[in-house]
């Protein structure tokens, strides 16, 4: 009898479990690399043939020194992928890379890189169908390194 008891409360706590992991469970901790959402509407093509070595938006702000020539950058580089874009970040000599996907708005994606609200803060965005930014991440640097932070995240829906 106790062993009955046992296998349904067993079962009963595997199904929570499994309801909790499901789509409507918990979203994916910020760590989390292998979740990439593609956002895919009609009229633009998701491949570039061939994307452009030079970077296509920069922020780059020289900082005080006499000895080094030291910059806060921060540039964004297309990939084949149309709406994924490569952000190069450095500090002094520190650098860093991370990827930025730009939801598919039906148009050639519009990436934008605009100084922050600190010295050393830059906003990487994109411009919207009305040709308004949309802050998405922002890089900051401090004395030990460089910081990636989200700000905003945006998904594309069908028209109705």
């Amino acid at each position: 009898l106790n062993l009955a008891i046992l296998m349904k409360r067993l079962i009963i706590l595997l199904c929570w479990f499994a309801m909790g992991c499901g789509p409507n469970g918990p979203a994916p901790s910020s760590a989390d690399t292998t979740v990439t959402k593609v956002y895919v509407t009609e009229g633009i093509d998701a491949e570039r043939t061939n994307p452009n070595p030079d970077p296509v938006a920069v922020y780059d702000k020289k900082l005080p020194n006499d000895l080094n020539d030291w910059h806060f950058k921060v540039q964004l580089f297309e990939t084949k992928q149309r709406f994924v874009y490569k952000l190069k970040m450095q500090y002094e000599e520190i650098t860093g890379e991370d990827d930025l996907l730009i939801p598919n708005l039906g148009f050639e994606p519009n990436p934008q890189l605009r100084r922050g609200n600190a010295d050393l803060e830059c906003v990487v965005g994109f411009l919207d169908d009305q040709k308004q930014f949309r802050d998405y991440k922002l890089v900051s640097a401090k004395s030990n390194g460089l910081k990636v932070t989200t700000l905003k995240s945006y998904a594309v829906t069908p028209k109705q």
